[in-house]
């Protein structure tokens, strides 16, 4: 995969990045910049906690799926029928 097929991904993920950190200066200003560092490791570790979290839940949800998608193709001999 060539870097010019994630190009649009790219500029949409950093135009909600973008997005994201206006609203973050809109509601907290600069403070970030301030705040202790050890408060941001504090942050981030909690971000990461509520993604593995939300991605525990995808996961479920997709390995429930796979499983209606398996005993739904039972019998089936090349995918075709």
């Amino acid at each position: 995969m060539t870097m010019s097929v994630l190009d649009a991904d790219i500029d949409r993920f950093v135009a909600r990045l973008r997005a994201r950190l206006a609203a973050g200066a809109a509601t907290y200003g600069d403070r970030s910049f301030t705040r202790p560092a050890g408060e941001l490791v504090d942050e981030v570790q909690q971000e990461l906690e509520d993604v593995c979290g939300w991605s525990l839940l995808l996961w479920v949800r997709l390995e429930r799926l796979r499983q209606r998608i398996a005993a739904a193709g039972k019998g089936e001999i090349d995918g075709r029928a």
